[in-house]
C-alpha cells in the first residue's frame, strides 16, 4: 500500500502498534510513527492518531487490519477522510453470527447456530466451531470430536456451522460510500497453520462478484471488506465469514491500490492473474516447499528492485514478533495482532 501510494506522488506517513513493521523500511513511507496498542490503551491511540492527522496535515487515512475497528470508533473526532464504515455495521460484519443473518438474501450460506444450542453430537464431525470474535482460524475446531466440544468453556461465545466441502476462496474489496472500486479473488493455496495466507493463488468467478457488489451496495459500505468462501464442487460460493478491513488480496492490486482509493472514476475487478507469496513465511515455516514449482512462479510480496530495505530487514520484524510470543506465551499469528484484536 505504502509503495503504490508513494508510486503515484502521494506523501505517505505510517503509524503502528509495532515498532518494526515490514513497510517502515519502505523508502516511499516518509515518516513513521509508533502508536499506543488500541486493544489496551484505547484512548491514547485515538488521541496520538488524532495528533498525527493534524500535525502532518494528513487528508486520507487508510487503517490495514483489525485495528480499522479502533479508528472507525475514532471516526468523527479525525479531521480527515477516514476508509472504514461505522463501528455500527463493521461490528455487525465482524460478528461470525450477525453476519450470517446479514448475508441472507445475498449469499448461500452454511447452517450456523450459537453453540450453546448445539446438541447434534452424533453428527459432530461434520460442523466447525469457532469464536464468534476471532481471526485467522484461533482457536478454530474443525471437525472436532464430542470431547473437544464439551471443553468449550464457554459456549455463548461461540458458534457452530456446518462444515462445507469445496475450495477456499478469499475475497478483498475496495468500496467508497457503497460504490465497489476494486475486488480481487484468490485461493490461499498455502497457510501458517489453520490461518494467515501465505501463498495467494486469483480465481476467476464473476458470479460471486455479482453477489457481494450486491451485497456491499445494499449495506452502503465504505473502506476494504474481505470475505471467506468456499465454492463447492457445483460452482456454488458459500459465504463462511466476513473481515471489514484489510488482507492480503490488496498485494494482488499492486500499484494501481491508491487509484481505487483515491480515483472516482476508476474501478478494478480480479485485476491480477499472476501468483504472490510471503516467501520469507516459506523459509521459516515451511522450507521444505521452496523447491516445489510454486514456490518459484509466485511473485514475492515484499521484494522490489527499488525498494529493497523491507526484503533484507525482514528478521527485524520477525524477532519483534518473537519477543512478543514468548512474553506473552501466544503463538506467533497471534503475537502480530495481540495489539490490535477487537472483540466488540
Amino acid at each position: 500500500m505504502a509503495r503504490s501510494f508513494g508510486k503515484q506522488g502521494h506523501r505517505v506517513i505510517m503509524a503502528d502498534s509495532l515498532r518494526f513493521t515490514l513497510a517502515r523500511w519502505s523508502k516511499y513511507v516518509a515518516t513513521y510513527y509508533h502508536l499506543p496498542p488500541p486493544a489496551y490503551a484505547f484512548e491514547a491511540f485515538q488521541e496520538k492518531l488524532r495528533q498525527i492527522i493534524i500535525d502532518e496535515k494528513i487528508d486520507q487515512c487508510l487503517p490495514t487490519c483489525e485495528e480499522a475497528f479502533f479508528v472507525a470508533m475514532s471516526k468523527d473526532s479525525l479531521p480527515c477522510q477516514v476508509w472504514t464504515s461505522g463501528i455500527e455495521l463493521m461490528h455487525q460484519l465482524h460478528r461470525k453470527d450477525t453476519f450470517i443473518e446479514l448475508s441472507k438474501g445475498f449469499f448461500a450460506i452454511p447452517d450456523t447456530i450459537n453453540a450453546a444450542d448445539f446438541n447434534d453430537y452424533e453428527n459432530a464431525n461434520a460442523y466447525v466451531f469457532k469464536p464468534i470474535y476471532s481471526r485467522f482460524a484461533n482457536f478454530t475446531l474443525l471437525r472436532p470430536t464430542v470431547t473437544q466440544i464439551k471443553q468449550i468453556s464457554d459456549s455463548t461465545a461461540w458458534v457452530a456451522q456446518r462444515f462445507i466441502s469445496g475450495k477456499e476462496v478469499c475475497v478483498y474489496s475496495i468500496w467508497a460510500h457503497g460504490n465497489l472500486k476494486a475486488l480481487t479473488i484468490y485461493h490461499p493455496k498455502y497457510r501458517v497453520g489453520k490461518g494467515s495466507g501465505i501463498y495467494f493463488e486469483p480465481v476467476t468467478h464473476q458470479a460471486l462478484i455479482s453477489s457481494i457488489k450486491r451485497f456491499g451496495e445494499a449495506i452502503g459500505y465504505h473502506g476494504q471488506l474481505s470475505f471467506d468462501f468456499i465454492i463447492q464442487p457445483d460452482g456454488t460460493p458459500v459465504v463462511l465469514e466476513c473481515n471489514p478491513r484489510g488482507i492480503s488480496g490488496a498485494h494482488l492490486i499492486g500499484t494501481d491500490l491508491a487509484r481505487c482509493f483515491l480515483d472516482d472514476s476508476f474501478q478494478l475487478l480480479n485485476p491480477s492473474q499472476k501468483h504472490m507469496a510471503v516467501k520469507f513465511a516459506f523459509l521459516i515455516t515451511q522450507p521444505h516447499r521452496m523447491l516445489n514449482r510454486d514456490f518459484y512462479r509466485a511473485n514475492d510480496v515484499i521484494f522490489n528492485g527499488d525498494d529493497s530495505l523491507p526484503l533484507f530487514l525482514q528478521p527485524l520484524s520477525l524477532v519483534e514478533l518473537l519477543k512478543i510470543k514468548f512474553l506473552q506465551n501466544k503463538t506467533l499469528l497471534q503475537a502480530s495482532t495481540q495489539d490490535i484484536e477487537w472483540n466488540g
